[in-house]
């Protein structure tokens, strides 16, 4: 339903009608993080490289901190 990508280009994030969101290294094209929410999953971004910001359909806002 949606992808954003850090600034420096390294990591995406993925949300899915499946209620997930992924992170996924973009060289390697390997997933690194993954995030259940309780509802499809319409809009992410990256508020900062390890912070993500996310609305599901139920009408819930998610914020999510990596640490990586």
């Amino acid at each position: 339903r949606a992808v954003a990508v850090t600034p420096d280009g390294r990591r995406a994030v993925s949300a899915s009608d499946d209620q997930t969101l992924k992170v996924w290294e973009l060289e390697t094209g390997a997933s690194i993080a993954t995030f259940s929410c309780d509802a499809s999953v319409g809009c992410c971004d990256f508020a900062s490289k390890t912070t993500i910001v996310a609305g599901d359909a139920s009408g819930q806002i998610h914020i999510l901190a990596l640490e990586m």
